[in-house]
C-alpha cells in the first residue's frame, strides 16, 4: 500500500493554510468545553451531528461517493468513524480522571504511533528531521505539565484512558488515509462525523442523558464545537490527509497546547510559569523543524479541482 508516495507534487500552499487554520481551531476545543455544562457524550454527540449536517449541504452530489464505495473501503469509512467518537469519549474521560497534564502527555506519544503506523500500513519514511521535531515537541509537552503531574493510583485509569485516545486518533487517522485519495474530502468528513455522530447518540440514549434539555450556554457550546474544533480543525487534517504524510501532520498537532495556553491566559486570566514558557518555546522550534522538512512533502496524490475548493 505505498502508492501514496508515488505523487510528483508538492501540497499547494492552500494545503497548508487550511492545516494551519486547522491546528489553531482545533487547539481550542478545552477553552470551548468550558462554556457548556454537559456530559462529554452528549458533548460528542452534538458537535459531530451539527457537523455533518452543516457539511452535507457542502457536500451536495458527491455524498454519492460514499455509496460508491467498495466494501472494504465502506469498512474503513465505518472504522474511522467509530473511533473518532470513542477518541472524544477517552479523550474527555481522561482529562476528567486524571490530571489535565497526565493527559495532554500520554497522548502526546500520538505522533510516534502514527507515523510508525504509517510506515508500517502505507510504507511512509519519517526523516531524521521529523525524528527530532517529534522529540523536541515531547520535550516541550513533558516541561510544561511536569509540575502538575499525578502518579497516584487513582490518575492511572484515566492515564490509560489517555493512551486509548492516542491509539483511537491513529486508528481514525489512518483509516481515513486509506480512504482521501478515492473520496472528496466533504463527502468523506460528512460521512464519518455522521457515523461517529449515530454511535454518540446511541450511547448517550443508553446511559440515559438528555437529549435537548440545555441551557443556551450549552447549546453555544455544541454550536462553536462543531464549528470550530470540528468542521475547521478536523476537517483540515482530514484535507491534509491527501496531501501530506500522516506522521508530519499528527506531529504538528503537538502545538495545540500552546496555542490553547495563549487563548486561556486571555480569556480565563491562567498564568505561565517560566517552565513553560520555555516548553512552548520548544515546540514553536519542533514545529519550525517540521515546515523546513515539509515544504517538499510528497507523501499526497495530486489535488483535484474538487479538493482544492474544500
Amino acid at each position: 500500500m505505498n502508492n501514496e508516495n508515488n505523487a510528483t507534487t508538492s501540497p499547494s500552499p492552500s494545503v497548508w493554510i487550511f492545516l494551519a487554520l486547522g491546528l489553531v481551531a482545533a487547539s481550542q476545543s478545552g477553552n470551548i468545553i468550558r462554556i457548556g455544562d454537559a456530559h462529554p457524550v452528549a458533548i460528542a454527540a452534538w458537535r459531530l451531528l451539527l457537523a455533518s449536517l452543516l457539511l452535507a449541504p457542502l457536500a451536495g452530489r458527491r455524498l454519492w461517493e460514499l455509496w460508491t464505495l467498495g466494501c472494504r473501503e465502506k469498512a474503513l469509512l465505518v472504522l474511522a468513524g467509530v473511533a473518532l467518537a470513542l477518541h472524544f469519549f477517552a479523550w474527555i474521560t481522561a482529562v476528567q480522571w486524571t490530571s489535565v497534564a497526565n493527559a495532554a502527555i500520554f497522548f502526546a506519544i500520538n505522533p510516534v504511533l502514527t507515523a510508525t503506523a504509517a510506515w508500517l500500513i502505507y510504507g511512509e519514511r519519517a526523516s531524521w528531521r521529523l525524528g527530532i521535531a517529534i522529540a523536541v515537541g515531547l520535550g516541550g509537552v513533558v516541561i510544561i505539565g511536569v509540575d502538575d503531574l499525578d502518579f497516584s493510583s487513582a490518575a492511572l485509569a484515566g492515564d490509560a484512558m489517555a493512551l486509548l485516545c492516542s491509539v483511537l486518533f491513529t486508528v481514525y487517522f489512518l483509516a481515513g488515509k486509506g480512504l482521501r485519495s478515492k473520496i472528496d474530502n466533504r463527502a468523506y468528513v460528512t460521512g464519518i462525523y455522521g457515523i461517529a455522530a449515530l454511535l454518540s447518540f446511541g450511547v448517550l440514549l443508553v446511559m440515559g442523558l438528555p437529549l435537548v434539555d440545555y441551557s443556551e450556554q450549552t447549546w453555544l457550546c455544541f454550536v462553536l464545537m462543531a464549528l470550530v474544533p470540528t468542521m475547521i480543525g478536523h476537517t483540515s487534517f482530514n484535507h491534509a490527509l491527501r496531501y501530506i504524510k500522516a506522521g508530519r501532520i499528527s506531529a504538528l498537532t503537538l502545538s495545540e497546547p500552546l496555542m490553547a495556553a495563549v487563548v486561556a491566559y486571555y480569556s480565563w486570566g491562567e498564568s505561565m510559569r517560566p517552565a513553560a514558557i520555555f516548553g512552548y518555546g520548544l515546540i514553536v522550534f519542533s514545529v519550525f523543524v517540521q515546515l523546513s522538512d515539509g515544504v517538499g512533502d510528497k507523501s499526497g496524490k495530486n489535488q483535484t479541482a474538487g479538493d482544492e475548493e474544500a
